[in-house]
């Protein structure tokens, strides 16, 4: 509960982002939610952002071309991609442009919160 960092969560299925959301902020977490990638960067100008995870396959503005953005425009701050479609490469994929994590869904929010932790501890 001695968490005060910000944790954006970026999916299509708003229903998803609140659960995960209401979840992590339970545990101290500020959580702020966006549904496209083009949302997310505009949070991301307007709140310090300590860690972002985001869904592959979105409208609009795909995960990886946001992560892209985010690197470029806030190289310190870890992405974890999420993604149900194509896992294996979809993993590969992630960590040669630059993930910090990668979890497949679906997942468990407490195995979410553990790759969150683990990111934040090094």
């Amino acid at each position: 509960m001695n968490n005060n960092r910000n944790i954006l969560i970026v999916d299509d299925s708003d229903e998803l982002a609140h659960v995960i959301a209401d979840f992590l902020s339970i545990y101290g977490y500020h959580v702020f939610t966006a549904c496209d990638g083009y949302d997310a960067l505009e949070l991301m100008g307007s709140k310090g952002m300590d860690i972002v995870v985001s869904d592959i396959h979105m409208p609009r503005m795909d995960g990886f071309t946001l992560m892209t953005e985010i690197k470029n425009r806030y190289p310190d701050v870890p992405i974890i991609l999420i993604t149900g479609f194509g896992v294996s490469e979809a993993e590969k994929m992630a960590f040669e442009n630059g993930a910090d994590a990668f979890v497949a869904k679906p997942f468990h929010l407490k195995d979410l919160k553990r790759v969150i932790d683990s990111v934040f501890d090094h």
